[in-house]
């Protein structure tokens, strides 16, 4: 190359040349650049760089399946694929988008995610790439930045989201969607209808979908499905688990284990599209629990308030808590499980209450968590539940606090409680259906639980939530999800000490020894008017639990009685 002028580089980057730059040609370099030309895969497997978890930055080696998903691209204008966790659906979106625009003039690539931020992120992958390639293979910058490139070749790539006005107004040559499955259903015929008039001005331009199945009833399943029928004009690929080289039973084994069932490894890498509507629980448990329902020992406020069993000094407790608004509609719900035996877990109480404000139902938390020895607690953050969290924290000091964000990113999401995005809520799904729906080690008591249970399904896009109807809610379900995330295998270490694993890496048994419990706070009844004898309103009792003969049953002899 001629001596380096400061024009011959964008900003001064010496790996992004821009079109004054100059080279001197060998014979090499001309026949690599004819046949990166014409030839995609060549292109891709000597020069696209991507990112090695063990060896770093390395030119890619394509599978077969992944060759295949490349020439249905190359040879066809609506390309949809059905794609298993992990084999780099992603970087064959970006080795399409970088080869088009390197040597095809005047193409307009829009790459689009459900999130701006899952945008970005595969757009740095091209940068990458488009960086870490020769100068001479590259045409020159005009525009560089964080969400969109212009090539002097007339060429660029930019990045969206999937909102309803998603590329409105935009006219591009290939529209590559990231993860179609996953766009909310409400919004993704919207987003459909302001997307695809982006292509429909020319008869060359390319569309490119990718996803895993999230369930049935939605826009990916219906192009999927419709084009493996030969329905529409769409060319279906498939790449399933096993196509990766070193994935075998032994991995798959491992894989299930570590996600914690059977169905969570189909969700993720087996390719099926689990129908809509689907319970979170079988029809045997249900009927079981049909024996495990029974009525509460003790009934408190005013019916909001049941107890099962008395705490005791030598039992280990979780608790899940679900926030309302307490305007009469959705309930602020307190659940309460035996966690002692990983074998045998109960339910001990729960706390119902649709009318009680945000504040007040902080000072009713404290009182009821106070009456079980201040056992951990996970608070549901969202909306009202911050709050409640914040105040946990930050005014009343709470120790036994859990903390679940997304990921477990306690940096990205420094915030106290359970934060209720896409994949918290899954895992936690994924959690409560392993200990209630397979191992069946979960005795639910409380009648309301057991209903909602019954309503708590998949919805199209995937997720779990009540059934649509009137007066269904899933409070109660969500809270005893956030109860059983404190024996999470990736949380459960964090608050206790596991003294026993069981061969899927649960944990088998539970040690509370990494902190002390104070005998004198187990209060059964805390600092809250539970009792009065008629004609004294005003008076509060208090007693130990796990005494040697029950307070309550003196109570109700000397005259006491629930009010």
């Amino acid at each position: 190359m001629k001596k380096t002028r400061k024009r011959d580089y964008y900003l001064g980057n010496k790996k992004l040349p821009t079109q004054s730059a100059e080279f001197e040609w060998t014979k090499q370099m001309i026949a690599d650049l004819k046949k990166s030309t014409a030839n995609l895969l060549y292109f891709a497997e000597n020069f696209f760089t991507i990112i090695n978890l063990d060896r770093g930055r390395d030119k890619i080696t394509l599978y077969k399946c992944q060759k295949k998903v490349l020439r249905a691209l190359r040879d066809n204008r609506f390309n949809i694929v059905l794609a298993s966790r992990q084999i780099g659906k992603t970087t064959l979106m970006c080795i399409y988008a970088l080869w088009t625009s390197c040597f095809t003039k005047d193409q307009r690539i829009l790459i689009v995610a459900n999130k701006e931020q899952t945008a970005i992120n595969i757009f740095k992958r091209v940068r990458l790439a488009y960086e870490e390639l020769p100068n001479w293979i590259k045409p020159g910058v005009v525009e560089y930045g964080k969400t969109s490139m212009q090539l002097a070749n007339g060429s660029s790539i930019g990045i969206s989201t999937t909102s309803s006005d998603a590329g409105r107004g935009d006219s591009c040559n290939v529209l590559i969607l990231d993860e179609l499955a996953f766009i909310d259903n409400h919004l993704v015929r919207d987003f459909w209808k302001s997307v695809y008039p982006i292509i429909s001005s020319s008869k060359k331009s390319k569309i490119f979908i990718a996803s895993t199945p999230n369930g049935t009833g939605n826009l990916f399943y219906e192009l999927y499905t419709n084009a493996t029928k030969g329905a529409n004009n769409w060319k279906a690929s498939r790449v399933d688990w096993w196509e990766i080289p070193g994935r075998d039973e032994k991995w798959k084994d491992d894989t299930i284990k570590s996600l914690g069932s059977s169905e969570a490894f189909d969700q993720e890498f087996g390719n099926q599209f689990i129908e809509t509507g689907e319970l979170s629980i079988d029809d045997e448990v249900l009927e079981k629990f049909k024996i495990t329902v029974r009525k509460p020992e003790h009934v408190f406020e005013d019916g909001d308030y049941s107890i099962w069993s008395e705490p005791k000094p030598d039992r280990i407790y979780s608790v899940g808590v679900d926030v309302s608004e307490g305007v009469g509609e959705a309930y602020s719900v307190i659940q309460v499980l035996d966690i002692t035996e990983l074998t045998a877990i109960k339910q001990a109480a729960i706390y119902r209450c649709n009318t009680i404000s945000p504040h007040k139902f902080t000072s009713k938390l404290k009182e009821i968590l106070s009456h079980w020895g201040n056992p951990l607690v996970a608070i549901e953050r969202n909306n009202c539940g911050a709050q409640v969290a914040d105040t946990f924290r930050n005014v009343y000091r709470y120790e036994r606090l859990l903390n679940f964000s997304p990921n477990n990113d306690k940096q990205k999401y420094n915030r106290p409680g359970v934060i209720a995005h896409t994949n918290t809520k899954y895992k936690g799904v994924t959690n409560m259906r392993y200990w209630v729906n397979e191992l069946r080690v979960v005795s639910v008591r409380d009648q309301q639980t057991v209903n909602e249970l019954k309503t708590f399904v998949r919805s199209a896009n995937g997720t779990w939530a009540a059934q649509r109807g009137d007066n269904l809610h899933d409070d109660c379900v969500m809270s005893l999800i956030w109860s059983l995330i404190a024996i999470e295998a990736t949380v459960v270490q964090q608050y206790f000490d596991v003294t026993k694993w069981d061969d899927n890496e649960k944990p088998l048994e539970l040690s509370q020894s990494n902190y002390s419990v104070d005998v004198n706070d187990m209060l059964l009844l805390g600092d809250s008017e539970f009792y009065s004898e008629t004609g004294h309103p005003d008076q509060v009792l208090m007693t130990h639990a796990g005494s040697e003969t029950s307070d309550i049953d003196d109570l109700v002899a000397q005259g006491w009685e629930f009010l």
